[in-house]
């Protein structure tokens, strides 16, 4: 049985070799090959393709089949596995996360800190959260806090975009409910340059991390 929550990761600062690339996506069932195809700056394509190999090492880990052509998907288009566990991917930047649930749904959202004009950004948040960003002594910082804390909870959610960051009020609180499933929102500070939230049914305090490196991703899927 998964442990109860575990974040999976995995950095990458630099393309793969082109036989590695090819051998990594020729594994993926032709969905997945899609979306990956549809990226056109390597780190996008990268984050995409290792994020559904991080999945494979991950399941593989906790002892359940890594097969993802059993992938099936809800009305919205979130992927789910029938009998596994929950999980959620994100990237942004050079890294990659995933996380695993066995008890209740799960989400996660990462992005890289960089400059922006948050201003572009303010219909996003309610006022207290727009005031608690522009108060905070690193407004960039904050943005972030708030934007990946609402933007796991709509991916844990299940409808993605078809929730409004908008409606999505975080302001002060670490549970939020939607319909009839309350979540709980945490930070993940681990990785430095960026800004990283989950969201949990289930109660936790303290995930665990495994972090692997790219050389562990190929040895363990090719």
């Amino acid at each position: 049985m998964v442990m109860s929550i575990r974040i999976y990761s995995i950095e990458y600062l630099a393309p793969v070799s082109p036989v590695v690339w090819q051998s990594l996506l020729t594994l993926l069932p032709g969905e997945l090959l899609q979306k990956v195809e549809k990226y056109r700056r390597w780190q996008d394509a990268h984050g995409c393709l290792f994020g559904k190999h991080l999945l494979t090492a991950a399941l593989r880990e906790e002892g359940f089949p890594g097969d993802l052509s059993r992938l099936e998907y809800s009305a919205y288009g979130r992927p789910f596995l029938a009998g596994g566990p929950d999980f959620n991917i994100s990237h942004s930047g050079t890294r990659v996360v995933c996380i695993l649930g066995a008890q209740g749904g799960v989400g996660i959202d990462l992005e890289e800190i960089r400059d922006l004009d948050i201003g572009d950004f303010k219909s996003q948040f309610s006022g207290l959260e727009w005031e608690a960003i522009c108060s905070a002594r690193q407004p960039l910082r904050a943005f972030y806090h708030y934007w990946t804390a609402k933007e796991c909870l709509s991916k844990a959610d299940g409808r993605g975009l078809n929730l409004p960051l908008a409606d999505l009020k975080i302001e002060h609180n670490t549970q939020v409910r939607l319909a009839d499933r309350c979540w709980n929102l945490l930070p993940i500070p681990h990785f430095e340059g960026y800004a990283c939230h989950i969201a949990t049914e289930e109660p936790i305090h303290a995930p665990a991390l495994k972090e692997f490196d790219v050389s562990e991703i190929i040895e363990r899927v090719i």
